[in-house]
């Protein structure tokens, strides 16, 4: 983490190299948009189409590195 513009930054790297940062609120967003698609059914069946099982695993992996708890995410 490092402290920019007021703020606390998260910066990660993709499988690709790239490099982001995320600042508080992109992070609370980001939260708030991965927890709500994998809170339903049709969310879970939505990010598994679009992305594949890959992506899917990379949605509940970034929720878990964020500490947020789903119920049983694997339940389609």
């Amino acid at each position: 983490m490092n402290e920019q513009n007021g703020g606390p930054q998260v910066t990660f790297r993709a499988d690709t190299g790239e490099l982001y940062s995320l600042d508080k609120k992109e992070r609370i967003l980001m939260k708030e948009v991965l927890r709500l698609s994998l809170a339903t059914p049709s969310g879970r069946r939505r990010l598994r189409d679009r992305f594949g099982e890959e992506g899917f695993r990379i949605a509940i992996s970034l929720l878990e590195q964020m500490r947020v708890k789903m119920d049983d995410p694997d339940t389609v």
